[in-house]
């Protein structure tokens, strides 16, 4: 400082005008002399001017000082020392003493800039602050399939340089709820319900009296736990018809079957900053959580139902296979119905010479009708075994019902071999039809002998088409003779149902969210490549989570060959709710159709617009941070974690090179440092994957979802550090003012919000011993979580 500013700096302190931290009168203590002095201080700046003595003014700056107390007088006195200088001040009394070490020890530069920085803050905007409110929906699409929006502003005041002021940063908080939490299971229950009631149907219809003793008892324990099914979907039917609540399912309600069919704290949040916009989207797990995980999640309890099995018994029961084949067999007799229509009504015999075109048609068609059968009996197993059991003499024989003929009344082979003989025969006939003797008495004739040839041959199918069809029934009661097996399969029946339903709902949410936030030139990849989502969860290896990570693993390794979606357009331009509708044959081939809005639908590529077909990609990723991934790390097995992520990156590079020529560099560069980073180390609490993941998923216009047992806790920090990664990159600041930021955003953020929605508090469920546990980035701040919370 120079001397001239030095004396107008002490003027100004000691006019009367000016505020100040502390004045009074303070004592110098020299060797020979005391004078007492007039004091002021103001920030980092002590002005000192004699009462009595003259001398000039002193203007200390009270940077890297020592204050401490004289320890040898009885009097109040304190030393400043700075350097290798020393001055020894008395004070007026005790208290005088005190304030003046306090004061003094505690000035700095840094807290007059920050409140020079603040006062420049107040002038141009407002003062530095963080509030919350509750407002409408940033996006006019956001209503049409998002509600009860809660968002928070935030201001910081980040520090930049010494010879500028603060940078102030503002951003932008958002939190959703999905409509289609609550709209597509109400629409689930009633498909699954359509499902199992026709396969209760008939086996009580053609099933239901057979005379062997165990496979009559062996029905019932397959008609019994389907009834108990039907009876869980009739409650929650009738708890969803009901229900008017929030658009979500809390957590504190994921061990109410009634609710299982809806995602556990589903929420869409956005994060806003300096003109740019990131997406999350948060959920519990996926997963069959009221059923409990006693015996494992989805995956165990299958591997455990088929090693109980014999191999004959495990073809029977497999989803893809059973309903593969049901269909058709339904398809075939629709098929023989509507070939008989047209033989009666379409075929006319034509006039000699001339080739009958659609006699050589319909003869095309029951043969290619005769050869689907074929291949379908060559590809099941044991089927002839299975078809001549309910022959009458049989060993699953079916009791007689007065007046009506056997329903199967010859063994497999016998009914293949009249139906071959029936196919050569009129082979032969139609194979000389157009080189009848022009007569018209004998055209005629001919033309009745081969209808009645046809007819006879789509008779001989519909019989085949019967009893194939009651050997498949007849498969599944032979498949579940055992009671434990029957109960594991219908078990593993609900729980699957539970889990479609809402993977279903977490991927139209994603997928209407990545619509709304992509440009159309964002989208028209997917006119080359399906939309991709990924899936990252934060379970353990241990206890109930494994089972949930076991539910997981399954449903997204089967998603994408089973649910199929498509676009539409809404019939009203003003639709305020999005209203998908799920359709489905059976539980392996679904079909969403979502309505859009005109500002929506004019997004998408043209195979979409078109109304075409599209499946999901859709990709699981897991890292366990909490203490019982340390269980399970030190104590347990993680090979499920390990091989989750394995798969997960191989299945990654699938994805990007499906359509190599739209290969970036910087895709390139992604995905090899998130396999690098896999590989090395894919599991023991590797957090470098989730941001790894979340880049390339970014790279490649997908959603990451993330999720955790609840979807509030642990996925409320992971949602918190995204962010804070968010704002490094775009304005540009250091990783300790980005702690601070996030810590700033989990204790005043909407996730603490999201926590109040779910169990009635504010607070993050963690327990102190927790926190050891998880890794730094990771852990609430102080005063933000308690173990006293249901989670």
């Amino acid at each position: 400082m120079e001397d001239d500013n030095a004396l107008d700096i002490v003027k100004w302190l000691f006019r009367e005008d000016t505020k100040v931290d502390l004045e009074g009168n303070l004592k110098i203590i020299e060797k020979d002399s005391e004078n007492e002095w007039n004091a002021r201080l103001k920030g980092n700046l002590l002005a000192l001017r004699p009462v009595a003595a003259v001398a000039e003014p002193l203007l200390l700056v009270c940077e890297r000082i020592v204050v401490k107390r004289v320890a040898d007088t009885k009097q109040p006195q304190f030393a400043i020392t700075y350097g290798q200088s020393e001055v020894v001040f008395q004070a007026e009394d005790e208290d005088k003493l005190f304030d003046w070490m306090v004061k003094l020890a505690i000035s700095s530069h840094q807290k007059t800039q920050a409140e020079l920085d603040q006062v420049l803050n107040e002038f141009n905007m407002e003062a530095a602050r963080i509030t919350a409110e509750t407002r409408a929906p940033s996006s006019p699409l956001s209503h049409f399939f998002l509600t009860s929006p809660i968002k928070k502003d935030h201001t910081f005041s980040v520090f930049h340089s010494f010879n500028m002021p603060n940078r102030t940063i503002s951003c932008e908080e958002a939190m959703y709820e999905s409509k289609l939490s609550i709209i597509i299971p109400t629409c689930m229950i009633k498909i699954f319900e359509k499902w199992w009631i026709e396969l209760r149907n008939d086996l009580l219809e053609h099933l239901a009296n057979l005379r062997n003793a165990s496979m009559d008892a062996a029905s019932h324990y397959v008609i019994r736990h389907l009834n108990s099914n039907l009876e869980v979907y009739s409650q929650m039917r009738e708890f969803m018809d009901d229900y008017s609540g929030p658009n979500f399912r809390p957590s504190k309600e994921k061990y109410r079957l009634a609710f299982s069919l809806v995602p556990t704290n589903l929420h869409v949040q956005s994060f806003e900053v300096s003109d740019h916009k990131w997406t999350y989207i948060t959920c519990g797990a996926i997963s069959g959580t009221p059923l409990r995980f006693k015996q494992g999640g989805l995956s165990r309890l299958r591997d455990t139902l088929m090693a109980s099995l014999q191999p004959n018994s495990q073809d029977y029961l497999l989803e893809t296979r059973f309903f593969t084949r049901r269909k058709t067999l339904l398809n075939a007799k629709k098929m023989v119905g509507e070939l008989s229509r047209r033989i009666e009504n379409d075929w006319k015999m034509e006039v000699f010479g001339k080739v009958d075109k659609v006699g050589i048609k319909l003869f095309s068609e029951v043969k290619q009708l005769y050869e689907l059968i074929v291949d379908l009996i060559n590809s099941f197993p044991n089927i002839h075994n299975l078809v001549d059991a309910l022959c009458p003499g049989g060993l699953a024989q079916l009791e007689a019902v007065q007046g009506q003929p056997p329903k199967v009344t010859e063994t497999l082979a016998a009914q293949m071999d009249a139906l071959e003989a029936a196919v050569i025969s009129l082979n032969t006939k139609m194979a000389v039809i157009d080189k009848v003797e022009d007569q018209d008495d004998a055209r005629i004739s001919f033309k009745e002998n081969a209808k009645t040839s046809l007819n006879t041959v789509l008779d001989m199918i519909l019989h085949l088409v019967d009893s194939l069809f009651y050997g498949q029934l007849l498969g599944i009661i032979v498949a579940l003779r055992k009671q434990s097996d029957a109960s594991n399969y219908f078990q593993i029946q609900l729980r699957y149902d539970m889990i479609i339903s809402q993977a279903i709902t977490l991927i139209s949410t994603c997928l209407l969210m990545l619509i709304e936030t992509s440009t159309k030139e964002e989208l028209e990849i997917w006119e080359e490549r399906d939309p991709l989502v990924t899936f990252f969860g934060f379970l353990s290896c241990y206890g109930d989570e494994r089972g949930m990570m076991e539910d997981m693993r399954e449903i997204w390794s089967v998603f994408y060959g089973r649910v199929q979606f498509r676009f539409i357009p809404t019939n009203s331009a003003i639709t305020k709710t999005c209203t998908p509708q799920v359709e489905g044959e059976n539980p392996t081939d679904i079909t969403v159709t979502i309505p859009l809005i005109p500002e929506m639908i004019s997004k998408l590529p043209p195979r979409m617009l078109n109304g075409d077909k599209f499946r999901v990609r859709t990709l699981y990723f897991n890292v366990g941070v909490n203490h019982e991934a340390t269980y399970a790390m030190r104590l347990g097995d993680i090979s499920l974690e390990e091989s989750i992520n394995l798969a997960a990156t191989t299945l990654f590079n699938q994805y990007i090179n499906s359509v190599p020529e739209k290969v970036t560099e910087n895709v390139q560069r992604l995905f090899s440092e998130l396999k690098r980073t896999v590989e090395e180390c894919p599991s023991k609490k590797n957090v470098w994957i989730f941001p790894k993941v979340q880049e390339l998923t970014r790279a490649l216009n997908g959603v990451c979802v993330i999720s955790c047992k609840s979807g509030k806790d642990r996925s409320s920090m992971a949602v918190t550090l995204e962010e804070g990664r968010a704002l490094r990159e775009t304005i540009g600041i250091s990783q300790q003012q980005v702690d601070e930021m996030v810590d700033c955003l989990r204790r005043d953020g909407v996730r603490r919000e999201n926590c109040r929605k779910n169990v009635g508090k504010a607070m993050y469920s963690f327990s102190p011993i927790q926190m050891h546990f998880l890794p730094r980035e990771f852990r609430p701040p102080a005063g933000t979580f308690t173990h006293n919370v249901s989670s």
